[in-house]
């Protein structure tokens, strides 16, 4: 009697040991530790592995995508949909991602900033998973180079003019010619003029580096856009102005090159860019901005009246065929 006992407890012990092992082993754990989620349409927990490390193999399904946002760490959500109307979403901060999905073809997106209905939409391509397949779609590594030009509405060139996307930026030469290598990810490329603050810059031009990149024109409008006079450069603590424009609103108000601009309209500019302090510093002729002001140890605060500034103003760009 009790050697049958022994047998069956043996034999029960065998089947919870087996059905344990069916449970997890497609669990195993990846480097860092990390251990995929079961395989399931929905959202998906993000793997902690960087966009250099080297692809991860999987036992089953899933489409993983490395994502590395341009201009800046905005929040972003990975989304497929397959041809059955089914959907997987994972959310990330320019961060690699898995998606869990099952057999089939799926439409591969990336939204960035706002909601589903306000976001910015960047196709990234159709693929088709089978069971056990791993399909990875990887942005184009850093290395692309953009070269265009940069003009008035007459089509002179404009020589200084700036040029921004992908975390960096450059300057148009004597022929308003200028090229730019772009880093690693989707990129929002625009264009102004080079006098900093004395206008605003348009939309940015939406650009994406799977095919060799086009050659765009940027346009400097001459729109009744007012400035402050003040050219501005980036600085840790806000903006610095880099130089006055003789005549113009700042220096009728006292502000010298060297200054440092640290609030506009009461909004620290700690960490802005000199595109988003354009933005915000210019407007309508006759309206105000006031401007805190850093001189060495001293802040002072100025309302400065936007003037109609003869240089050229806003940019029109033209979009980026890939």
């Amino acid at each position: 009697m009790r050697r049958r006992i022994a047998i069956l407890f043996v034999v029960a012990l065998s089947l919870i040991g087996i059905a344990l092992w069916a449970r997890f082993r497609d669990q195993a754990a990846l480097p860092g530790g990390w251990r995929p989620p079961k395989l399931a349409v929905g959202r998906a927990r993000q793997a902690p592995i960087s966009p250099g490390d080297p692809e991860v193999a999987l036992e089953w399904g899933v489409i993983t995508c490395t994502i590395d946002a341009a201009l800046g760490d905005d929040p972003g959500r990975l989304v497929a949909r397959s041809t059955e109307d089914q959907t997987a979403v994972s959310t990330a901060e320019g961060r690699a991602l898995t998606l869990n999905v099952t057999p089939g073809e799926w439409t591969v997106n990336w939204h960035s900033g706002g909601d589903s209905r306000n976001s910015e939409l960047r196709r990234l391509g159709m693929v088709e998973v089978d069971a056990g397949e791993v399909q990875r779609c990887t942005l184009p590594k850093a290395g692309w180079t953009l070269s265009g030009n940069v003009v008035d509405l007459h089509g002179e060139p404009q020589s200084g003019a700036w040029v921004e996307g992908c975390r960096t930026e450059t300057r148009t030469d004597e022929h308003g010619l200028f090229t730019l290598v772009l880093q690693r990810g989707d990129c929002l490329v625009r264009a102004w003029s080079a006098d900093g603050a004395l206008q605003r810059p348009g939309e940015p031009v939406y650009f994406s580096p799977f095919d060799p990149p086009a050659s765009p024109t940027f346009r400097l409008d001459t729109a009744q856009i007012g400035g402050v006079g003040l050219a501005l450069v980036g600085a840790t603590e806000g903006l610095r102005v880099s130089y006055v424009l003789p005549g113009g609103p700042g220096e009728i108000a006292g502000i010298e090159a060297g200054d440092v601009i640290v609030e506009a309209d009461g909004e620290s500019t700690a960490g802005w860019s000199v595109s988003h302090g354009v933005e915000n510093i210019t407007g309508t002729p006759g309206t105000q901005v006031r401007l805190r002001v850093q001189r060495g140890d001293v802040e002072s605060e100025y309302a400065l009246v936007r003037a109609r500034i003869e240089e050229p103003a806003a940019v029109e760009s033209e979009e980026i065929t890939p």
